[in-house]
């Protein structure tokens, strides 16, 4: 055979493989596949939320003096919640699951049965609360997240518990993104973190420091940002914020390396909790991982936090906007808001758009819908809609 004609054929080879290779590295490592879907990217805090009982409720009829929940007292009451997706209303209903109690919507006139615990859904905050009873008078608690609990504290409610206290160190709000905006927006991103992870660590050192400059500002931001009555004083406002404060743990990962490994394991049995109470439609399976582990490995990515915490990225070098949702008046996300209060996102060229939402599922659906690019919203709504959406991909 002609040596020329030998040498063609093998750099045709050569070729075509290379072509080859070329559609493998997009389709397995650099294409559309790597773009699809919504990830989480870090934690905001946890625990933070308590139960209200309505003015004139007795607690011990609820929880004994060694804190178990006593079935006959929860059975027959009615809860409101601030949406069916939303941390709170899971663990109303994990409550409900812990007594036997069977675990269903309340309708106006309904016969309420001793065997069931009854939920009012999409309750915002404790203003919204307070207006519910005065036309569902079997209306008794409510489960929400702070200040709102706080707040209820404030205006004479009696608090029951705190989530705290019944879910010891449960995950609460999360940080998520789209797998598009991870891909072509990484150095963003991660400028975006570390600012974030930076604001947690003021609050947190400030909050140490009740005495502090920092601490002074930090009670100021939250009472111009977190939703509470007009009727509240400025004092009833200061001391709900302060006690809300006590109630959060704020975070940004698992620990100081940024790793969320402890977060993929929470997110993990959240979704088969989830998906065995029927909440969640789509198994692992059924979008392509083996197990609940997978399904979780795939879905919660730190990559971009730890580079974040490396100072591993390029800072823009001009104000680039980033679109953000996050749940309206919610002292959870009060860091966010420290940024940009403070001007520390601006000092590293991000210009933070923040749309306010009603709850989870509301930020859930700007980040689907690609109107933000960031959102902060509790696990359960983040895991709830992501599965049942098939927004995680394998």
């Amino acid at each position: 055979m002609d040596n020329k004609i030998v040498v063609i054929a093998v750099v045709a080879v050569i070729a075509v493989a290379g072509v080859a290779a070329f559609f493998l590295f997009f389709n397995n490592g650099g294409g559309d596949s790597d773009e699809k879907g919504l990830a989480v990217i870090g934690r905001v805090n946890s625990e933070g939320s308590g139960i209200l009982l309505v003015p004139g409720e007795d607690t011990t009829d609820y929880i004994a003096a060694d804190g178990t929940l006593i079935a006959s007292g929860w059975g027959g009451k009615v809860f409101a919640t601030p949406g069916a997706a939303t941390i709170q209303h899971v663990q109303l209903m994990d409550l409900a699951s812990q007594m036997n109690l069977k675990f269903v919507s309340y309708s106006e006139g309904a016969q309420l049965k001793d065997d069931t615990l009854y939920y009012m859904p999409n309750v915002a905050s404790f203003a919204d609360f307070v207006n519910a009873t005065k036309t569902a008078e079997d209306l008794v608690g409510y489960i929400i997240w702070e200040a709102q609990y706080s707040v209820g504290l404030e205006n004479g409610y009696v608090g029951l518990a705190l989530t705290n206290d019944l879910f010891p160190g449960h995950t609460c709000c999360i940080i998520g993104t789209s797998n598009k905006y991870i891909v072509k927006n990484k150095d963003v991103l991660e400028t975006f973190l570390a600012t974030y992870a930076s604001a947690v660590d003021k609050i947190n050192a400030a909050l140490n420091n009740p005495t502090s400059a920092d601490y002074a500002t930090l009670i100021n931001i939250a009472k111009n940002r977190v939703s509470m009555p007009d009727s509240m004083t400025d004092a009833q406002k200061e001391a709900a914020i302060k006690s809300a404060l006590e109630n959060v743990t704020y975070l940004y990962a698992d620990n100081s390396s940024g790793s969320l490994s402890k977060l993929e394991s929470d997110i993990a049995k959240l979704a088969e909790q989830l998906y065995n109470n029927t909440v969640i439609e789509k198994s692992p399976a059924d979008l392509g991982f083996s197990s609940y582990a997978d399904l979780a490995d795939a879905f919660v990515k730190d990559d971009c936090m730890k580079e974040a915490l490396r100072a591993n990225y390029v800072k823009p070098t001009s104000m680039t906007t980033i679109k953000v949702a996050a749940i309206k008046g919610d002292i959870h996300q009060i860091a966010l808001w420290y940024a940009y209060d403070t001007g520390m996102f601006e000092a590293n060229n991000l210009d933070v758009v923040v749309s306010a939402q009603a709850n989870g599922p509301g930020v859930y659906t700007q980040l689907a819908n690609g109107e933000s690019d960031i959102g902060f919203l509790g696990a359960p709504p983040m895991t709830i809609r992501c599965m049942n959406g098939e927004q995680i991909h394998a």
